[in-house]
Formats: structure tokens, C-alpha cells, sequence
């Protein structure tokens, strides 16, 4: 994937740091926290990472969930989300040994029907349990 043309076309500076950055979300199916993200970059001043991640998730990049001990994670948006309202119809899985969140692509939230009057601008799924590592499976 090109990252500067996927930055330049959301209206994003190209840096360094912002290429870093999505070089990693988009190297895994995981969920990464703050702080996950600040541990693998160690010379990232921890304020422009947090400027980073909201940039991303307001130009569409990536897309933010709530894990089971609260802490938001952000996940690279796999398919075209405009800006501001995401499309990543699809489940997360926590898993409580190992606290990775995984985003299950394949397993998409099934359909709500919303009483009338009601609008619904999003969904977040979140399965816990253990993942296959740490099930033994």
C-alpha cells in the first residue's frame, strides 16, 4: 500500500511519524492501544501521538474501540471509511489472558433493526474471551 498517497489523499502532511504509524496499524489484524503504540515508539513524543491517532481516525484511517478494561484501542480501516463515519461493520475480540484485541473481518455484526425514530450512526461488537493462543486450541 502507498501510505504517502493514502495520507495526501485524506489531507494529511506526510511525516515521518505519521508514516510509522500507519506502517504498523496496517501490518496487523490487532487493535493497538496509546500506549502499545508510545512502547513501540520510544522517541515519539506521546502528544503527537495522540494528534496522530485523532487525525487518522477524523480523515477515516483508522477506526477506535473500547476494550473490557475501558482503554481505546484504534484498528486500521480496512475498507474506504469517508471522513468522520466509519464503515468497519465487524466484530472485535478481546482476549483476556493475553488482553490483544483482534479485529475479526470476517465475522460481520448482524443487522439491527432500530425502532422507529431511531437513527443509528454506528455499532461497536465486542466479543472476549481467549484467543487462539491462549486457549490451547
Amino acid at each position: 500500500m502507498d501510505y504517502m498517497l493514502q495520507l495526501r489523499e485524506k489531507g494529511l502532511k506526510v511525516t515521518p511519524s505519521r508514516l510509522n504509524v500507519i506502517k504498523v496499524l496496517d501490518s496487523s489484524h490487532l487493535a493497538y492501544s496509546h500506549s502499545d503504540l508510545e512502547s513501540l515508539f520510544s522517541k515519539m513524543d506521546r502528544v503527537t501521538l495522540y494528534r496522530i491517532l485523532k487525525d487518522f481516525e477524523d480523515a477515516g484511517i483508522v477506526h477506535k474501540i473500547m476494550d473490557i478494561d475501558g482503554v481505546t484501542r484504534f484498528a486500521i480501516c480496512k475498507s474506504t471509511c469517508p471522513d468522520g463515519h466509519h464503515t468497519d461493520d465487524h466484530v472485535h475480540f478481546n482476549c483476556k489472558a493475553c488482553h490483544k484485541m483482534f479485529c475479526l473481518e470476517k465475522v460481520q455484526v448482524p443487522h439491527l433493526k432500530m425502532p422507529q425514530g431511531f437513527k443509528a450512526m454506528g455499532l461497536h461488537t465486542l466479543i472476549y474471551g481467549l484467543c487462539e493462543n491462549c486457549s490451547g486450541a
